[in-house]
């Protein structure tokens, strides 16, 4: 079994994969964000706003909120949003389509025609392959079903690159960056800038203390909330065991059994309730991108199923 690493030693050990490095250092290294958007996308960009990383978006109180990863706008007021994702790769789709509506509104103030909607983009950086096609990157516009040359032109484009398949990128930058982004020594100027502003990221003490915390507060609940499923499942399995045969027995009779029988089938049927709680739990919690180690350890389940959750 290996050795959990302290939170000092997890925090020494992250890359620029690690969302919150990687917010850090494009918040406070604007140029940097620009040329990343530049290579990315292979436009050309004046100059841009400060990034804003974590930056959130709501539009009422019952609507769901949204915390964009680093979001930022140009000198022509086209908008960026740059999304780091690790792990759990499912509905990305969707996710894309909804950061795209809620970057629209604060786009546009009232009384505003839509023609003043700029340009957005919504770029996934995945390290893995979100659509399962061994694409580098799949870059998506809304087309005409009759004839695919018409263009819609709402000007929404969504990107997901797949840094597995660096070696396949169109450019020398593309293909250095993320084979640095995959933690592989890559000789090239703007990734070399990069681990030094990641190593200044680490060296920063607030910061530190801020991530630990994040990480301490997000085992706390995931430890919490499986417990709390697990309780209330096993108490519910035994109260309808018991509930079940008082139906069909008498009464008294099935609380004398509710002592011995129905005891022993209910910690077994709640047992079997219980594990199937676990991989609920563990299932949402991967939905969050909570990571998988710590996924293992607040369910108790092996580090084997969780992955196989994953990949499901």
């Amino acid at each position: 079994m290996e050795k959990e690493l302290t939170p000092l030693e997890k925090w020494n050990s992250l890359t620029l994969a690690n969302n919150f490095i990687f917010c850090k250092v494009l918040e406070e290294n604007p140029d940097v964000c620009k040329e990343l958007l530049e290579m990315l996308l292979d436009i050309k960009i004046d100059r841009i706003e400060q990034p804003k990383s974590e930056q959130t978006f709501k539009t009422d109180f019952d609507s769901r909120g949204i915390r964009l990863d680093v979001y930022v706008k140009d000198g022509t007021g086209r908008c960026f949003d740059i999304e780091i994702q690790t792990s759990n790769y499912m509905q990305l789709a969707k996710r894309a389509r909804y950061y795209q509506g809620l970057m629209d509104v604060d786009s546009i103030q009232f009384g505003q025609e839509y023609s003043a909607l700029k340009d957005s983009y919504v770029i996934f950086l995945c390290l893995g392959d979100a659509f399962g096609h061994r694409l580098p990157v799949y870059t998506f516009r809304y087309r005409a079903e009759e004839d695919k040359n018409i263009l819609m032109n709402d000007g929404t484009v969504n990107i997901f690159f797949n840094a597995t398949m660096y070696d396949k990128m169109q450019s020398e930058n593309l293909r250095s960056f993320f084979k640095y982004l995959c933690g592989k020594n890559s000789d090239d100027n703007f990734t070399d800038r990069l681990s030094a502003l990641v190593e200044r990221v680490k060296m920063n003490a607030q910061w530190r203390h801020r991530y630990m915390t994040i990480e301490q507060e997000i085992k706390l609940q995931a430890r919490h909330l499986a417990q709390d499923m697990a309780k209330d499942m096993a108490q519910d399995m035994a109260k309808d065991i018991a509930q079940n045969m008082a139906q069909g027995i008498a009464k008294d009779m099935a609380q004398d059994m509710a002592q011995g029988i129905a005891k022993n089938m209910a910690q077994d049927i709640a047992q079997s309730k219980v594990d199937e709680s676990k991989l609920e739990t563990a299932k949402k919690m991967l939905e969050n991108n909570i990571p998988a180690e710590i996924v293992a350890k607040c369910t108790g389940l092996e580090i084997s199923q969780v992955d196989k959750l994953k990949q499901s």
